[in-house]
Parts: structure tokens; C-alpha cells; sequence
């Protein structure tokens, strides 16, 4: 019997009390703003429960995947031809290239895929990096566990753990930070203790701002003052860069995505030179980019990266990673996608939120050609469709609350390389992404 199963059998015998549950559970989401751009969290009953066993190998799984990023970032740096392939803008690139590589090339992701639980199958989603978010939600979902008595009680002979995101992630920014004192020769403002005045950015109109205060409390319990600012408001002398405040800020948490930032370059001035001039520690360097975007998932088949792999690392691309195409007349010709649609999907290559996403399987003939033809000339990717791995919950809101399958995609924290935390979600369908029917759910290991 399945860890859900047992859950739901619990449930079952009380269905009065687990809808009481549920109710109050979706009451703390609304009194503690658990919402992003608006759109509150939605959630099912039943948490993820994984076994430590599945975490284990999903780490084993993010340390590969990790060392393919290692090769290809060094890659993107020394090989000019390489670099093309990503087809960034020069004002892109350049930005990149004058990235660090400190502790880390990638100090903050999450990993977003689909694991088959049966057979431990992981098929690859996308790879954020920049505005890696949602880890309040996974501390207060975790949280509000305490009020769901069906798993209390289906808990009670099986001892299980959450996740700690914020703490551990105040340890890896240090982690990060001293290797941009040690690279630079620097003394820190603070001598004894190496603590650095922080800045968290964004363009705090579209951020996940309730989330950047959970941060800000956390770093200045740490020791480390901060502040939240807007990427737009930062001052530069030439020297220091400064907050609105006058604080002056030695390291930058960036949450403001690439595009973002792109989007908006006459107006980051300030903070572009003083990345440029090393007057400030930036996690989240640009560099992150290069994997950031969804061209990864082609250039990662292409004969340049074969040539910098082994044998094992170019099965594990093939294993992991949907076949991918840039979006192109061509390849649109190549693989029959209007005939075959609902096995394809596209998407952008530098987005988030789900924005510009397109399932052939949830659109006719008609919108699917429409949407190809829209997206050809813009930097979109046609990408294999993947059936998601199917779990039972239960959603105690509909008028008539029955079990049912739902779809799964899991994403991994990962500070410094390093797995810390799983972050799950579920929809009725099989497309996955918050402009469906996407629920999030506490993640748990026994």
C-alpha cells in the first residue's frame, strides 16, 4: 500500500473531520498570504510523502546533473563557437562572461522534473535559477501538517522530517560570500565575523516580496544586515554601491530574473557597474543563465557538448532530458508536430510562471498552428511532452470529494550543489503550471 493510500484510508474513516482540516489549512493559506501575483495557493489533502531511499537517489541524480553543468558553463567560457549556440544578446553575454566563478557556478536552483515513483524514473522539466522561488510555501505547507490530523495520525509510527530552507540557505550565501572576500583579497566590513551588509533585489513589483521578508529576517538573524530593495533604486558612486537608505551593500541576493533585468537595462545601471567592477558580491551571477534557459535542453544533444562529455554523462543527458528542438519551420517539418500535437508541447526559452506555454494535447489544430506560426520567429523550443507519473489525493472543496489520480512534478532546492529541500505539486490534468489547475503540496521524507 502506498504511503497516499494509507493517508487516504485514514481520512476516509473521519471525512467529516479531515474536510474540517482541510478547511482550516486553506484559512491559514489566506491569513498567512500565501499567494504569488495574486493567485493564492491551492492545495490538496494529502501531502508527498517520499521514502529517504527516493531522496537519496535524487540527490545522486542532482550531483550528476550538476557536473554536466560544470562542463558545459566552462565550455560556454573558452569555446566562442559554443557560446553562439545559446544565441544571447551581446549585452547578454557580456554580462556573463564577466561572471565569477567563487563558490559555485550555480549557488541557487531548483530542479523541476517528473519522477516516476515506481520505477525511479526522473524525466527533466526546466532548471531555474534566476528568482528560484517558493520555499515559503514549502515552510508554511509544512507547517500547516500539524493541523491535518489524518497524517498526524498515520505519522505517528513513522518518524519524518521536513525541510529547512532558510537557515541553510543564510549558510551557503556566506559559504559564497567568503569565497568573493578570499578571491578579491578583501577585508570585510566586519573583520571578525566576515558578515556582509545585504541587499535583496528584485523589481518588487512582480516579486515574491512576502517570501524576500521571510529571507531579510533570517540573514539578520544571521548577523547579516539587509534590506529589500528594487533593483531599479540601487546608487553607485563609482566605488560602493548604496541602498535608497544609505546603506552600503556588500552582497546582492538577486531574485530579479535575467529577462527581467534585460528588459529593463537602461534602468539597472547602477547596479550593472557595480557588478561589472566587483564593488559588490552578486549570488546569482549571470552566469547562471547558460542553464537557465530552456536552449540548455538542445544544446545539451548537440555534437559540442557530446565532445566535452563521457559516455556515461551523454546516457544520462539521453535518460533525463525530453528531446528538444529549437522552434523552427524546419523542425516543425521534421517532426510532424500538427499530425502528432499532443505529443509535443513549446515554450519560451527565457520565461517564468508558466507564460507563453503551449500543451498540443489541450489545444485543437486550429490554436496549436496558430500558436507555431505566432511563436516561429521568437526564441521558443518545441520539446517532447511527458506523461507525468499519477498519484492519488483528494480535494475535501468540491462539492462532492472523491479520490482521484493527479499528476506530479517535483523540484529540488538546491544551495550550492547541494539538495536541501522538495518542493511538490499536482494537477486534475496532465499539464502541470500555474495558468492550469496547478495545487501545491507539503513535501515530506519517512
Amino acid at each position: 500500500m502506498s504511503f497516499e493510500t494509507e493517508i487516504i484510508n485514514i481520512m476516509e474513516k473521519d471525512r467529516n473531520g479531515s474536510t474540517a482540516d482541510f478547511n482550516h489549512i486553506n484559512k491559514l493559506i489566506k491569513e498567512f498570504d500565501l499567494s504569488y501575483r495574486n493567485i493564492c495557493v491551492r492545495t490538496l489533502a494529502v501531502p508527498k510523502v517520499l521514502s529517504e531511499k527516493q531522496y537519496d537517489e535524487i540527490g545522486g541524480f542532482i550531483t550528476k546533473l550538476y557536473s554536466i553543468f560544470d562542463k558545459v558553463i566552462e565550455k560556454y567560457f573558452s569555446d566562442a563557437d559554443y557560446r553562439k549556440l545559446f544565441g544571447f544578446a551581446p549585452k547578454l553575454e557580456e554580462l556573463i562572461l564577466s561572471s565569477h566563478r567563487r563558490n559555485g557556478y550555480i549557488p541557487m536552483a531548483r530542479i523541476d522534473f517528473f519522477l516516476d515513483e515506481e520505477k525511479g524514473a526522473i524525466t527533466m522539466c526546466e532548471i531555474n535559477t534566476d528568482g528560484t522561488s517558493a520555499m515559503n510555501e514549502d515552510r508554511l505547507l509544512g507547517e500547516f501538517l500539524e493541523h491535518n490530523s489524518a497524517f498526524q495520525t498515520f505519522a505517528k509510527d513513522k518518524p519524518y522530517r521536513r525541510f529547512e530552507l532558510f537557515d541553510s540557505w543564510a549558510v551557503e550565501f556566506l559559504t559564497v560570500y567568503q569565497a568573493f572576500l578570499d578571491e578579491k583579497d578583501k577585508a570585510s566590513v566586519q573583520q571578525e565575523k566576515n558578515l556582509p551588509r545585504v541587499a535583496i533585489v528584485d523589481f518588487l513589483d512582480v516579486g515574491y516580496v512576502t517570501e524576500f521578508e521571510q529571507f531579510m529576517k533570517t540573514f539578520i538573524r544571521h548577523g547579516m544586515e539587509t534590506e529589500i530593495c528594487d533593483i531599479r533604486d540601487l546608487i553607485y558612486n563609482g566605488k560602493v554601491l548604496t541602498t535608497k537608505s544609505g546603506m552600503v551593500i556588500d552582497a546582492i541576493y538577486r531574485r530579479a530574473v535575467t529577462s527581467d533585468i534585460m528588459k529593463h537595462y537602461d534602468e539597472v545601471t547602477p547596479f550593472l557597474n557595480a557588478v561589472r567592477d566587483g564593488a559588490v558580491c552578486l549570488i546569482g551571477d549571470f552566469v547562471t543563465q547558460i542553464v537557465h534557459n530552456k536552449r540548455l535542453f538542445f544544446i545539451l544533444y548537440h555534437q559540442a557538448t557530446k565532445d566535452i562529455l563521457s559516455a556515461e554523462e551523454y546516457c544520462f543527458i539521453e535518460k533525463h532530458f525530453p528531446a528538444t528542438f529549437s522552434l523552427t519551420s524546419e523542425n516543425i517539418s521534421l517532426n510532424n508536430v500538427n499530425e502528432n500535437r499532443e505529443q509535443w508541447i513549446i515554450k519560451p526559452c527565457d520565461s517564468y510562471g508558466a507564460k507563453g506555454f503551449y500543451a498540443g494535447k489541450n489545444c485543437s489544430l486550429e490554436d496549436w498552428q496558430k500558436a507555431l506560426n505566432d511563436h516561429l520567429k521568437e526564441d521558443y523550443v518545441l520539446q517532447k511532452f511527458n506523461q507525468p507519473y499519477k498519484t492519488p489525493n483528494i480535494d475535501y472543496s468540491l462539492a462532492e470529494p472523491i479520490v482521484r489520480d493527479y499528476s506530479n512534478l517535483t523540484g529540488i532546492f538546491c544551495y550550492n550543489g547541494k539538495p536541501y529541500g522538495a518542493y511538490s505539486r499536482m494537477a486534475d490534468g496532465d499539464i502541470i503550471s500555474t495558468q492550469y489547475d496547478e495545487k501545491t503540496i507539503a513535501t515530506v521524507i519517512v
